[in-house]
């Protein structure tokens, strides 16, 4: 008995492979544990700001960990607004809760950070694609850059 296979059927294992990689993304591109490993310079930059921004750096990666849709929302709307000052940000989003604290102490590691993910908007994204995404750098990538309360 011949059995009819429609272009479907025989397309269904190839759909499969496609949505378990999440689209069109490489699984190894899209791990956070290779996110360095993919976008070296960027890297190395961000390194660079927690190094010269250390009482800032906790801040923001305690903040990307109670806040990450938001943290994510300031990364997509930095890099989406090259021109624009931190101001026309914080008057579009006002009262966000944590941000007002970090504006009010760690301005000018803020615009740093903002220059940084305009400089490096790919990896940036790529970053803030995890939920957390700033805050698990901070902790594996970047912690010997920064200084702990508890040390």
């Amino acid at each position: 008995m011949r059995t009819l296979r429609s272009p479907l059927v025989r397309s269904l294992p190839s759909l499969l492979l496609l949505v378990a990689c999440g689209g069109h993304q490489n699984p190894r591109e899209a791990s956070i544990e290779r996110w360095a490993d993919n976008h070296p310079e960027a890297s190395r930059e961000l390194g660079v700001w927690v190094r010269t921004h250390q009482q800032a750096g906790p801040v923001f990666f305690e903040w990307d960990s109670q806040h990450p849709a938001r943290a994510q929302q300031f990364v997509i709307w930095t890099v989406r607004h090259p021109s624009e000052p931190i101001e026309a940000f914080t008057s579009t989003h006002p009262r966000w809760p944590g941000f007002e604290k970090i504006m009010e102490t760690h301005r000018p590691a803020t615009q740093a950070f903002m220059d940084w993910c305009r400089r490096h908007p790919a990896a940036a994204e790529a970053l803030m694609r995890h939920p957390g995404g700033l805050h698990w750098a901070g902790h594996h990538i970047f912690k010997a850059e920064w200084h702990l309360e508890q040390r």
